[in-house]
């Protein structure tokens, strides 16, 4: 909802300015997903990249891939593995089918990396596979997925946390580019430890394993992590309570920041994600249920999406893939609506570039702004203000076009 002239000199339209500042005032704007078409039914989604061609990996019959031009138009791309590697039946006996669960992708040194992870429901007998390619475009001669022949990581049902739903996060911010694979669920939680960039594996047979989220709930819902790094802070999003109900399902995104890769990570109320801290980041709504899962994706334009699954209720409750542009707040926390005005008086941003663009404004800051406008261009009162602002969509813009 664009900010629009609200002033004119008759009742009427002063009626009508009241009511629209009461709306703006009801809430943000509702975050809007984009319309997706063609075949999208996935779960637990991550994207990448390739030229022109975005490629997204989901849990599925040896790692299902979908692909679209457009980010819109979604169809199929084949499979990743072609088959289950040998070292699966070693690392986790009870696994016997070909579903293989929540892939992450990422490239660097000159191939892509497909982590992935095989586990049985409800047990922490799980293990993390690697497989790489070259390419990810399916026509190119050169496009062939190989495993690495091994588990990444493993646990038993002596571990105390489960080795599913792997992320690669790779930090640039030091003067040695580091490779962190965050991992985890229930149990003790989430975990993190350091990758070697040459083999994708840890760093050592007896890695350093970092916890930096834990639930404190008795169900202990917390899985699915994934790491990005803006404007001077980590952040880590996870997913809270219980995914693969269907409607039921009660599953939603949660966030902290740090300023350690390794934590600790504190939500936007000051709790630490290791007792149970998490702002929520998705809601459900009458439609789609228990948004969760996510992964971060940074396209070549700077901007950054949000991936999820969510289960429709308009369709048995068959889960499907989400897409949202996340957006940043003013003092640098994840949203799902765009920049927003709301603290603009408390953080003294004064005038911005950007005012016109959609935000949410309550009186405090109709307050604030006009009069920073009054003493910033030398009206006299608020009748010059809204003279101003009914010929110019941008007071500071010198070649202003009349709006009337």
């Amino acid at each position: 909802m664009s900010i629009k002239p609200l002033f004119t000199f008759s009742v009427h339209s002063l009626a009508y300015a009241i009511v629209v500042l009461l709306a703006l005032i009801a809430g943000p704007v509702e975050a809007k997903y984009e319309e997706l078409t063609g075949s999208y039914r996935v779960h637990d989604p991550v994207m990448a990249r390739q030229g022109d061609t975005y490629y997204v990996f989901y849990t599925g019959r040896r790692i299902p891939i979908l692909k679209s031009m457009d980010l819109h138009n979604w169809q199929s791309a084949g499979r990743a593995l072609e088959s289950i590697p040998e070292w699966v039946s070693t690392a986790v006996p009870a696994f016997t089918g070909s579903s293989v669960w929540a892939p992450d992708i990422s490239y660097f040194d000159g191939r892509y990396h497909l982590y992935y992870s095989v586990s049985t429901f409800g047990r922490n007998v799980s293990a993390i596979g690697l497989a790489t390619n070259t390419t990810l475009d399916p026509c190119d001669p050169a496009y062939k997925w190989i495993d690495s022949g091994e588990p990444v990581v493993t646990t038993t049902w002596s571990s105390r946390y489960n080795a599913i739903d792997p992320a690669l996060f790779i930090d640039n911010q030091g003067e040695t580019t580091r490779y962190w694979l965050t991992f985890g669920s229930f149990w003790s939680g989430i975990k993190l430890t350091e990758i070697n960039p040459v083999t994708g594996h840890p760093l050592s047979d007896q890695p350093a394993i970092y916890s930096i989220a834990s639930r404190i709930t008795s169900s202990n819902a917390i899985e699915a992590p994934f790491v990005v790094f803006h404007n001077g802070y980590y952040y880590l999003f996870v997913s809270f309570d219980y995914c693969c109900w269907g409607v039921n399902s009660t599953y939603n995104v949660r966030f902290g920041r740090a300023n350690c890769v390794t934590g600790p990570y504190i939500d936007q109320d000051g709790i630490s994600m290791m007792k149970g801290g998490g702002t929520q980041l998705t809601w459900p709504d009458e439609r789609w249920r228990g948004p969760g899962h996510n992964a971060v994706f940074l396209d070549n334009d700077g901007r950054f999406w949000l991936l999820h699954h969510a289960y429709d209720a308009q369709d048995n409750g068959r889960s499907y893939l989400r897409i949202h542009e996340l957006f940043w707040t003013p003092d640098g926390w994840p949203s799902l609506t765009e920049p927003n005005c709301a603290d603009v008086h408390r953080l003294g941003l004064g005038l911005t570039a950007d005012w016109t663009q959609d935000c949410y404004v309550d009186f405090y800051d109709l307050a604030f702004l006009a009069n920073s406008w009054l003493d910033n261009f030398g009206w006299k009162n608020i009748a010059d203000l809204a003279d101003q602002w009914l010929r110019c969509n941008d007071p500071q813009d010198p070649n202003c076009k009349n709006n009337l």
